[in-house]
C-alpha cells in the first residue's frame, strides 16, 4: 500500500502542497475540486496550469493518486436536475485527470447528492455507463464515493462491467452509516479502488444507518483513537489483495501538519506489523 494524503488535510496551496507533502513522507497528494470553474481557464485547475502541476508533483517526488471532484456532492449523475451537469462535470475531470498523468477521479455522492432510492441508483447505473468509454479511452477510472452498502455497491459495479469504473472506499464513513468495516471490504473485494482513512467515534449517539447517517462522529477523534479498526482494516484490504493508495481524510486537530504526520506514522507503523 501507498499513503497519501488530500491536499485540505495540510492545509496547503497547489503552490507548495507537494513539497509539504513531501516533506512530511507522503507519496502522494490527491487534488482538491470544489467548483466546476476551478478547472475553466483562469481557474487553479484550468488547461493553461496543468503541465505546472505535473512538474511540481514530479519535482517533489509525490504522485497525484486522485483528483476529488467534491462539487458533485451538489447533485450530478444521480441527480434528474442535474445529471446533464453531472456528465459534463465527468467528462471534464477525465480530460483534467488526463492532463496531469492522474489516473483516478472520485465522484462522491453526499449531500445533496446523496442516493436515497432505486430510482437514482439507476440512473446512477446508466450514466457509469455512458461514461465508461471515454474513461476506459482516457486510462481513468472513475472512483465513485457513496452510502450504499458493500454488497449492493458490488452488484452495481458488476453490472456495469468496466475496468474504468470502481469504488472509493472509506473506512469511517462505512461506520457512521452502521456498516462493518470489515463486511465492507469483503463485499467490495476487487471493487475497492481507492481508500480513505479517517477517525469516527459514536459516543452516546444512536447508530447511524443509510436513511439517517451520523457523519457528525466523523474526524472528532485523532486517528487511531477512536472507533474505527485500523489494524483489521489494514489487514482485510491486505487480504484482499489491495496494494493501492490509502488517502488520508482526517481531522486537524491541535495542528493540520502535526495531525497529518502523526496518522501517516500510524499507519506505516501497523502496515509494517503485517509484513
Amino acid at each position: 500500500m501507498k499513503f497519501g494524503t488530500l491536499q485540505n488535510v495540510i492545509e496547503q496551496p497547489l503552490s507548495s502542497v507537494f513539497t509539504v507533502a513531501s516533506e512530511l513522507g507522503f507519496q502522494g497528494v490527491e487534488l482538491d475540486w470544489y467548483d466546476f470553474a476551478e478547472a475553466q481557464p483562469g481557474g487553479p485547475l484550468a488547461p493553461e496550469n496543468r503541465d505546472t502541476i505535473r512538474q511540481d508533483a514530479a519535482l517533489s517526488g509525490v504522485e497525484i493518486p486522485c483528483v476529488a471532484a467534491h462539487f458533485l456532492n451538489r447533485g450530478g449523475l444521480a441527480d434528474p436536475q442535474k445529471e446533464a451537469f453531472g456528465l459534463e462535470a465527468v467528462r471534464t475531470g477525465i480530460r483534467l485527470c488526463t492532463d496531469l498523468g492522474v489516473a483516478y477521479m472520485l465522484v462522491p455522492f453526499f449531500g445533496p447528492g446523496m442516493m436515497r432510492d432505486d430510482q437514482t441508483v439507476a440512473r446512477l447505473e446508466a450514466n457509469l455507463r455512458l461514461l465508461a468509454p471515454d474513461a476506459e479511452q482516457a486510462g481513468v477510472t472513475l472512483a465513485i464515493e457513496h452510502t450504499l452498502r458493500g454488497d449492493r455497491t458490488a452488484a452495481l459495479l458488476e453490472r456495469v462491467d468496466s475496468p474504468a469504473i470502481g469504488n472509493y472506499w472509506d473506512m469511517a464513513n462505512c461506520m457512521g452509516l452502521g456498516y462493518d468495516p470489515l463486511e465492507e471490504i469483503a463485499q467490495l473485494g476487487r471493487h475497492i479502488v481507492r481508500v480513505h482513512a479517517k477517525e469516527y467515534h459514536r459516543g452516546d449517539a444512536t447508530p447511524g444507518t443509510p436513511a439517517q447517517p451520523h457523519f457528525d462522529g466523523l474526524n472528532t477523534k485523532p486517528f487511531g483513537e477512536g472507533d474505527v479498526p485500523v489494524p483489521a482494516v489494514l489487514s482485510a484490504l491486505q487480504q484482499i489483495g489491495y496494494d493501492g493508495y490509502v488517502v488520508l481524510e482526517t481531522g486537524k486537530f491541535d495542528n493540520a501538519a502535526h495531525s497529518a504526520k502523526a496518522a501517516l506514522s500510524l499507519l506505516q507503523e501497523l502496515t509494517g506489523q503485517l509484513q
